[in-house]
């Protein structure tokens, strides 16, 4: 006897993603993936410099921390978002800092991370050239440890609960 039913002809059975945890499972914002995170907040900044629409623009302390984590979130996501920190990288490590003897000596990131803060703290800057000293904050300060390391850390933990 032949099997008259087949699974070519059977219906098609839709394909339902799998539901992303929600706000109680600890992501805030739904899934965003470190790539997406590092767009939003690329986003946010640039459209947050410039005062138009409804929006006001954003205040120096928020481009700042907004920098640092969209940095954070770079770094996280890898591919095409990495190339900043990874060209910022080879070129403290082209002179020497943290490795060693080089043209300056021996320097630290830590001392790197001084010399940062005090260019943010001091040196009137745009707002997009405050976001370029926060990004670079954020990369030394996470390869510095000490002090400097524990800001990088608080980040990296707002970002996991946010769903990155």
């Amino acid at each position: 006897m032949l099997n008259t039913t087949s699974s070519l002809a059977a219906e098609p059975t839709a394909v339902m993603p799998a539901t992303s945890p929600g706000v109680m499972d600890g992501e805030v914002l739904g899934s965003l993936g470190a790539g997406g995170a590092a767009l939003a907040l690329t986003v946010v900044l640039v459209l947050g410099m410039k005062a138009a629409g409804k929006g006001r623009q954003l205040p120096w302390i928020a481009v700042l921390i907004l920098s640092m984590v969209a940095a954070t979130c770079y770094a996280a996501a890898g591919g095409l978002w990495s190339l900043p920190a990874d060209l910022l990288g080879s070129l403290l490590g082209a002179i020497g800092v943290g490795g060693g003897d080089g043209p300056l000596g021996n320097v630290g990131m830590g001392a790197i991370c001084i010399c940062v803060a005090a260019w943010i703290y001091w040196k009137q800057m745009s707002l997009k050239q405050l976001a370029i000293a926060g990004f670079v904050m954020a990369y030394v300060a996470g390869r510095a440890g000490g002090i400097w390391g524990v800001g990088a850390d608080v980040i990296e933990q707002a970002a996991a609960t946010l769903g990155v």
